[in-house]
């Protein structure tokens, strides 16, 4: 057994959702994935991620890792404008046209103009899966909402961090529930 599952907590957690990932399959039968999401962070060595998946027809699972104050898993129901938005989103050509060497090349010359001294000492990384009609691409991104506020003008980051906050607050979403293992 891995680290972390020792606890009977976590490991109960983790199969009680795994089982609602199970039954929703089951019986609501959500036609394709559209996006899958996780934030991992280098300093917390852990499979327990904050997590979203969101289905073309409107179904989103998300997971709040046990140390967020959010912590359990959330069944939301998002409407077609929403579904489409959010697929507005993913098929924008910045979304579709990423190229990590690309962003960090435009990273550095911009670092290079300023006076500027900036670190990180402890990256989070935004990861992406986006399934799109007749394509899948896979970003992964450190630090992304602090790149999109520290470089405006690398519009791929304001996007990908547009979809991000959007994860982020679904707990919020008037159709959210909790998930009751």
């Amino acid at each position: 057994m891995s680290k972390g599952f020792r606890s009977p907590g976590a490991w109960l957690s983790a199969v009680g959702f795994a089982l609602f990932l199970l039954s929703t399959t089951a019986f609501a039968a959500p036609p394709g994935l559209m996006l899958s999401y996780k934030l991992t962070h280098d300093m917390l060595r852990t499979p327990d991620n904050f997590s979203v998946s969101v289905y073309e027809d409107g179904v989103a699972l998300v997971h709040y890792p046990e140390y967020m104050e959010k912590a359990g898993d959330y069944s939301v129901e998002l409407s077609a404008s929403e579904v489409q938005q959010l697929r507005l989103l993913l098929e924008h050509p910045l979304v579709q046209g990423f190229n990590p060497g690309q962003a960090r090349a435009q990273k550095k010359d911009i670092d290079a103009q300023s006076q500027e001294l900036f670190a990180i000492s402890d990256d989070s990384y935004s990861n992406f899966e986006v399934h799109t009609p007749g394509a899948a691409k896979s970003i992964r991104w450190a630090n992304l909402s602090i790149d999109a506020d520290r470089y405006p003008e690398i519009g791929v980051f304001r996007k990908l961090a547009e979809i991000e906050a959007e994860l982020l607050s679904l707990d919020q979403h008037p159709t959210a529930k909790a998930v009751v293992e």
